[in-house]
């Protein structure tokens, strides 16, 4: 069967791994250093802090952007399930707030009226906070109005709308794990961005030795986001002949779909209409891995019914399955996965 996932793990990428042991410096260093430079520059950020653990990022996010215990924290039901445990640590409120059906993101209306003093925003499978503005006749960021945001752009970091939006792009404190199966890998690890008046509040709560990152991942994690772009357009080519696939279908692609809109094709989401275990029986029958898109959620974890509290991410979380997406995927297994794809029951 095709693997599911295999990381984007090249020569020069171990070369780089090898000489940062060679010179004996595999703790917190310059490599780390070098690592959190390109991380601000890609999200244009003033400056950046790594951790060893994407938990650790996330709680220091939080804390940055004020939260307390009793803060209101509002997140998508779609955000990974490992938020529940964060925010809880802090002791603060977690309010679930419904997605948009074309861009996966929190409404914006929603967030504003909720009463949340903070917006941890995690964007899926390479979609952004973009909505369409009737009136201008263009595509335009959301606006949660005075809430604070944490843009999470683990799934997301390398999508752009032209040259008006880009992952990051709203977040005054912007998020992105580098695990093994992230978009940028270190093998593990994660880091936040700040901007404009966050940087004094990330600059005065700088990680010790024992939480940053050491420079072994570092030196994996700068090879692989200098070829952040590279790597984006062969996933890209992939997720397009998906696409042809799909169109011959009933079913839709999950995320944005605007003119212009550039996505880092994290992965391949659709959303079904039919059950989800029929295309995932059909999927093992020809040998290709289908699996949950959102199987790690917050949803699986809600105490009440999920259709009544947030209906759209509740029917993305039932409906829609995720296909291999990968630079290292061969063409006789992409032509695979196509087939499948334009044959789901």
């Amino acid at each position: 069967m095709i693997r599911f996932y295999k990381p984007t793990l090249k020569r020069k990428d171990m070369d780089s791994v090898l000489q940062t042991m060679v010179d004996e410096k595999i703790g917190p260093g310059e490599k780390v250093l070098s690592f959190m430079q390109a991380y601000s520059d890609t999200v244009k950020a003033a400056s950046s802090s790594s951790y060893r653990t994407y938990p650790d990022c996330l709680e220091s996010a939080l804390r940055m952007a004020g939260a307390v215990e009793g803060t209101k924290v509002a997140v998508s039901p779609l955000s990974p399930f490992v938020y529940r445990d964060v925010i809880s640590r802090i002791g603060a409120q977690i309010v679930y707030v419904d997605v948009e059906k074309e861009n996966g993101c929190p409404k914006e209306d929603i967030v504003v009226q909720s009463g949340a003093e903070i917006l941890l925003l995690y964007e899926n499978y390479g979609t952004l906070p973009v909505k369409y503005n009737e009136q201008t006749t263009f595509a335009e960021p959301c606006d949660y109005g005075t809430v604070k945001v944490i843009e999470d752009i683990s799934e997301s970091i390398g999508s752009r709308m032209k040259d008006e939006s880009y992952a990051g792009l709203i977040g005054q404190y912007v998020v992105c794990a580098f695990e093994e199966d992230s978009v940028v890998s270190a093998g593990g690890g994660a880091a936040v961005a700040a901007k404009n008046e966050a940087l004094a509040t990330l600059r005065a709560r700088r990680p010790s030795k024992y939480v940053k990152m050491p420079d072994l991942n570092a030196a994996l994690g700068m090879v692989q986001l200098v070829n952040l772009e590279a790597n984006s357009i062969k996933r890209r080519e992939i997720v397009k002949v998906y696409q042809q696939s799909l169109s011959k279908t009933r079913h839709k692609q999950f995320g944005l779909s605007f003119l212009g809109f550039e996505s880092n094709c994290s992965g391949f989401a659709v959303q079904l209409d039919s059950k989800p275990d029929e295309a995932i029986k059909f999927g093992a029958k020809h040998d290709v891995p289908i699996k949950m898109a959102f199987e790690d959620c917050l949803v699986k974890g809600y105490d009440g019914d999920p259709f009544e509290a947030f209906p759209i991410a509740a029917s993305y979380y039932y409906r829609t399955v995720c296909f291999p997406v990968y630079p290292f995927l061969k063409g006789s297994e992409m032509d695979m996965v196509s087939k499948v794809i334009s044959h789901l029951p």
